[in-house]
């Protein structure tokens, strides 16, 4: 699920191509900018409102090779969980379903990856 998730918002369809209302704000589209501001996605990542996206900012600096540096890890322990709760909203959001509790294993084998 993360994996397409996170496909999907890189090649641009989440939030989708096509304008829809947001749920929480009927007179605004769900827009990449909308869905930035409406799920508080720069507090959430702990990110400076100067960024643009902070989602596609995060997903580039993502390790291409285990990181040998702890705290370099530690960090994506706390930020790739609350990146992929993010995705799993939106995903929901976008589709007009209700938001379920995340399963549990929303973000392990990436933390899992870098714990090694």
């Amino acid at each position: 699920m993360e994996r397409s998730q996170v496909l999907r918002w890189r090649l641009g369809w989440l939030p989708g191509e096509k304008p829809r209302p947001c749920p929480f704000h009927p007179t605004a589209n769900l827009s990449r900018t909308h869905a930035t501001n409406c799920l508080q996605i720069h507090s959430r990542l702990q990110l400076p409102e100067s960024i643009q996206d902070p989602l596609s900012f995060l997903l580039n600096l993502l390790p291409l090779k285990n990181p040998t540096n702890a705290q370099y890890s530690a960090s994506w322990a706390v930020r790739w969980p609350a990146i992929c709760l993010i995705l799993y909203e939106l995903d929901h959001i976008f589709h007009n379903e209700e938001i379920p509790l995340a399963p549990p294993n929303i973000s392990t084998l990436l933390v899992e990856w870098l714990q090694r």
